[in-house]
């Protein structure tokens, strides 16, 4: 008893630091809000004579950091001799594991400066009180993590059940008066069936956002699109009517590097917006341009990144081998072989190597054979023609959304200045603001006026004589063409090339065109060819 009563005396000439800190709201309304924790540590110093020297409080911020602002500039200032002793409402708000706070404990000791729990009425400056910190902290821990695996069960259960956590997706309404239950969002959905079928055409991530945001569009969140909101819509199986929980473990400390091997996959109680054919198209293409090497269009190798191993799939890159002729020249050889050969070794795939000469001259002379077919011109002219039409629907749906928006504009606009007819002394106060909305109305008729030209660009139709003329002019030269020139043709008018063995073990090459219509296009304007867009990512 004498001991604690020559504690208490010591600590009423010292000065105060008081710690308190929330990390979510629910904390704030169960008995941990920062005025709370304050109010009932400046009671306790008040009725023991302490000096409160500051407080710091970190708001909304998690005990798992240890690089929160207001604890940092408390130890800086224990560190510089401003206080004398650090009061907290409980332990677990200086941290939430127990090394964390044993080393805090240990570094205000080695400053000496006193650590003191309120409602666990703990000091450390003792044996006893230094084992009763680590068994309060380690329960702390225990409690939390158990917690913590209490939330997730529960998580992973309504995920398996079928029921959506999480953000709203682009294209989805919750359904009034329903926890779980959503509703398509028709406006949203023409977004992200336009996101998918752009990019299952061979458009890139950028260029997909680049057209959206020119038209206004934004995210749920209500910002422009990226790179990054157009791959992760692309990615999400959530269109399909799939929900996908627990993707990454441990997201705190690993973030994306922590990929889970066995995500929650199931099927939603949501209707999907993509149909199955869809989703697979854009997923085959993602992986097929994951593949592929970076091509800059230079370069003698001409199939580099087009032609793909008959064994795994992955594209197949070039190589020089010198052989030894029976007169003792050397000779230098070209060769295609897998790359996962060539990066992984012979445990992950076979050489499968194709003369490059061999292989060139044969694609050279296919293509030739192709431009001149009528067969297959009819086939690349029918097939540009279906994709030219653009779904009138979808573009009456965007025209009427963006006049909807318009209507909205100008009914704020009429209000104002009837506001100002009223009361003439309220115009310089208004009067920026109905500027603003102009200028919005600005904004989107040009949007509209944009998506009615597209309207009638679309309507263009090509035929087969147009097509033949043009790529018969293309290739009638290409046995001259500069290798880059040629190069860059070959990427952007070949999908892949295909290696296949035949009954008697003889390779097949099998050449497969991407004439779409936006290569037509392409060529149509006269594009140099070293200028065409190489890259669809």
């Amino acid at each position: 008893m004498k001991k604690g009563c020559n504690i208490m005396q010591q600590l009423k000439t010292k000065r105060v630091g008081i710690y308190v800190r929330v990390s979510t709201e629910m904390q704030s309304t169960e008995g941990y809000s920062i005025d709370g924790q304050i109010n009932q540590i400046k009671e306790y110093c008040d009725f023991h004579h302490f000096e409160v020297k500051d407080i710091y409080a970190d708001r909304g911020i998690s005990g798992k950091s240890m690089n929160r602002p207001e604890l940092q500039r408390m130890l800086k200032d224990a560190k510089e001799g401003n206080i004398d002793c650090v009061m907290v409402y409980k332990t677990n708000r200086l941290a939430r594991n127990t090394s964390d706070l044993l080393k805090i404990v240990e570094d205000l000791h080695k400053q000496n400066v006193e650590f003191f729990s309120l409602s666990e009425r703990m000091e450390v400056n003792t044996s006893s009180g230094k084992l009763m910190l680590q068994i309060l902290a380690s329960f702390s821990e225990f409690e939390r993590n158990n917690i913590v695996e209490n939330v997730f069960m529960g998580q992973t259960r309504r995920a398996q059940e079928g029921y959506y956590q999480g953000n709203l997706p682009l294209g989805y309404d919750k359904i009034p008066d329903s926890k779980h239950e959503l509703m398509i969002n028709q406006h949203e959905a023409n977004i992200v069936k336009y996101i998918f079928e752009c990019y299952a055409k061979g458009h890139g991530y950028r260029k997909i956002a680049n057209a959206l945001n020119h038209k206004g569009y934004v995210t749920k969140k209500g910002k422009p699109f990226s790179i990054s909101s157009i791959t992760y819509i692309l990615a999400n199986p959530f269109y399909i009517g799939k929900i996908q929980f627990a993707k990454y473990k441990d997201w705190s400390e690993k973030r994306r590097k922590g990929l889970n091997d066995k995500p929650v996959i199931a099927e939603g109680k949501h209707s999907p917006i993509i149909n199955q054919d869809l989703w697979d198209k854009v997923q085959m293409r993602k992986k097929q341009v994951s593949q592929k090497p970076q091509v800059h269009g230079k370069g003698t190798n001409l199939l580099t990144g087009i032609i793909h191993c008959p064994q795994c799939g992955a594209p197949m890159a070039a190589s020089n081998t010198t052989n030894t002729l029976k007169d003792g020249t050397k000779k230098r050889i070209r060769y295609y072989s897998c790359s996962n050969f060539r990066n992984k070794g012979s445990k992950v795939c076979s050489a499968n190597s194709v003369r490059a000469d061999v292989i060139e001259d044969y694609v050279m002379k296919q293509i030739l054979e192709i431009v001149k077919s009528d067969k297959v011109i009819q086939r690349v002219v029918t097939h540009v023609n279906q994709e030219n039409q653009v779904d009138g629907a979808a573009l009456h749906h965007d025209i009427a959304y963006k006049q909807q928006q318009y209507d909205e504009v100008q009914i704020k606009i009429n209000n104002l200045i009837k506001t100002i007819e009223d009361n003439p002394d309220l115009t310089s106060v208004i009067r920026p603001s109905i500027q603003k909305y102009e200028k919005q109305l600005n904004d989107i008729t040009n949007q509209i006026n944009q998506l009615k030209n597209q309207q009638n660009e679309d309507k263009t139709l090509f035929d087969a004589k147009e097509i033949s003329k043009l790529l018969q002019h293309i290739f009638h030269d290409i046995k001259h063409i500069e290798k880059s020139r040629l190069k860059a043709l070959y990427l952007s008018v070949i999908d892949r090339i295909d290696i296949k063995k035949d009954g008697n073990h003889k390779k097949q090459f099998y050449v497969t065109l991407k004439l779409n219509n936006e290569i037509i296009k392409q060529l149509f304007n006269n594009k140099q060819l070293d200028e065409v867009h190489l890259s669809t990512s």
